[in-house]
């Protein structure tokens, strides 16, 4: 007889996400809920095979042969707090691919636009109140020399926003971030979330439910024209590009239509917002992409001198104050793992958006998007714990349907 798993160690973790965030034990819940689901799948028995599984486990053994590399107790603490982020959202990838009875495409669909909203609220609340830092129980019973360390004390003693005032620059841009630790997670989230939020709509036959994602959508758009976030805009873009051309391929004139005049409505309500010199404002003062580029030289340099295992975390850079193996979850994993560990995580992302191309129906179609505009954002954005796993979250299902699929 088959043993089902439950759904709630998976919705328990992004529907109570604002009270663990609030509290600053975000990671810690994720490590007890990959007990709690390691625990469930071996009792169950019968894990799910599908094929691009092997690459993610094979990253996930290279991930712990890299610890070997970290030369520093506050670096190993760094790689024992990424490590249990990605064995967490790992287990959470199988645990789904496992719990189709319970943990349905709809209730996953449900439980990221829930985040999704939450994301919104908060970046409102960023713009409303930009100073407000909260100070979280676990922040509190850390000791000083390691909330001394700017990550760790904008991970525990989180702010609402990013205030920058670029040299020379005639304002102060407020950017909003929680519930995440900069503007830039913020934005990323919006990204891979807002398909989920789209998909939502379509599944729900309820006005209400339609009329609250629909404001939702205004709503987000303040926020995200506050951050400035260009590469946000370019990866929705893409979603919606991608979308629309996917449906003109299968000949649904409608839909095509309607998502064309909504992404033309959109572009004008943000050039009418300022966005465009917003962006032209940040370019001139507060523009990174010179150091961006300088630091990704020195990645890559530096990788090549340790090719196989990486430094297991990033590291200091020895040409801007911003360290080597960030800017990016594509250099964090070729610094932090080496080129093995990189291409073993591509092989399953790029393997697993082939593998669900054809994403029947419209409700698959949107979630595909999140894994095309993923493959881009993470060249120049880093991914959180709640990115991450919404990432991981979309394959599965997307996986699992195929799978289920296949059998019929």
């Amino acid at each position: 007889m088959t043993v089902e798993v439950p759904a709630w160690p998976v919705l328990v973790m992004i529907v109570g996400f604002p009270l663990w965030w609030a509290t600053g034990l975000t990671v810690f819940v994720a490590g007890l809920l990959t007990i709690v689901m390691v625990s469930y799948l071996i009792v169950a028995g019968r894990l799910p095979l599908v094929p691009g599984l092997g690459p993610l486990v094979g990253f996930m053994v290279w991930v712990l042969a890299c610890v070997v590399m970290i030369d520093a107790s506050d670096r190993l603490l760094g790689y024992f707090y990424r490590t249990t982020i990605l064995v967490f959202v790992v287990t959470a990838f199988v645990y789904t691919l496992r719990a189709g009875a319970h943990l349905t495409r709809r209730r996953v669909i449900n439980a990221l636009a829930f985040l999704w909203f939450f994301t919104i609220v908060c970046g409102v609340a960023a713009m409303i109140f930009p100073e407000t830092r909260l100070t979280t129980p676990m922040g509190m019973l850390l000791p000083t020399n390691l909330t001394s360390n700017s990550y760790v004390n904008d991970l525990f003693f989180p702010s609402l926003a990013e205030i920058q005032t670029p040299y020379g620059s005639p304002e102060t841009f407020y950017r909003p971030a929680a519930p995440f630790p900069y503007a830039n997670s913020w934005g990323v989230a919006i990204v891979v979330l807002s398909p989920a939020a789209v998909a939502a709509f379509l599944q729900s036959r309820r006005l209400g439910v339609r009329a609250v994602l629909v404001l939702a959508f205004a709503a987000m758009l303040p926020p995200a024209v506050a951050t400035g976030n260009r590469g946000m805009f370019g990866a929705l873009a893409l979603s919606g590009v991608y979308v629309v051309i996917r449906l003109a391929l299968r000949d649904r004139a409608v839909p095509v239509l309607t998502l064309g005049a909504l992404g033309l409505a959109g572009a004008a309500a943000l050039v009418a917002s300022g966005l465009l010199e917003r962006i032209a404002v940040r370019q001139e003062y507060g523009d990174s992409t010179g150091t961006r580029f300088t630091l990704y030289e020195e990645t890559i340099r530096r990788t090549l001198e340790s090719p196989l295992l990486g430094y297991g975390a990033p590291r200091p850079s020895s040409q801007t104050d911003i360290s080597a193996g960030t800017q990016g979850f594509v250099w964090t994993l070729m610094f932090s793992y080496g080129f093995v560990g990189l291409i073993l995580f591509l092989l399953f992302l790029w393997g697993t958006t082939v593998r669900t191309w054809r994403a029947p129906g419209d409700i698959d179609l949107v979630l595909h998007s999140t894994l095309i505009a993923a493959s881009v954002a993470i060249v120049v954005y880093g991914l959180d714990i709640m990115q991450l796993l919404s990432i991981m979250l979309v394959a599965a299902v997307l996986l699992r349907r195929r799978y289920e699929l296949a059998r019929v």
